[in-house]
């Protein structure tokens, strides 16, 4: 398992910006990146019975944990360290719950009204998080595509 973890982790490295390689380091990426390759593997319920802070909740619904799954193959892509490339489709729910299962609280939040993502008008929400035992901070972005409301 784990050198298919590194294999992986290293082919998302090879494909960062210049930025993002800086960010990976301030924002504990392989950290991140190591937690959510484990909640891919292992799934909630084993997860949750190896974690110390019982991550993900029990009472989660199906479509919460599918939320959380999704948010967690994005972060196995290298998504959410700058406003180019967001976490998309993961609702302000999945963005919180995402760090809360890496035991982070949101502890600042700035969010951009009318903000642009390709041709997608939206909501980017750029948030630092605490980790709840050594107290460093992280900080990422998630865009909430705004509703279109189609004339019939």
């Amino acid at each position: 398992m784990y050198s298919k973890q590194n294999e992986a982790l290293d082919k998302v490295i090879d494909q960062f910006t210049e930025e993002e390689n800086e960010l990976m380091f301030t924002n504990r990426f392989v950290y991140i990146f190591t937690k959510a390759w484990l909640y891919v593997e292992k799934g909630p319920e084993k997860y949750r019975k190896d974690d110390a802070f019982n991550e993900p909740p029990a009472d989660y619904d199906a479509e919460e944990l599918e939320i959380l799954l999704k948010a967690c193959k994005q972060v196995l892509e290298g998504i959410g360290m700058s406003s180019e490339k967001p976490f998309t489709g993961i609702d302000v729910f999945g963005f919180n719950a995402l760090f809360r299962l890496f035991h982070f609280d949101n502890v600042k939040r700035t969010t951009k009204h009318q903000f642009m993502l390709g041709n997608k008008r939206g909501i980017l929400d750029c948030i630092t998080f605490e980790h709840a035992m050594d107290k460093q901070q992280v900080v990422y972005y998630n865009f909430c595509e705004s509703p279109s409301f189609n004339k019939k």
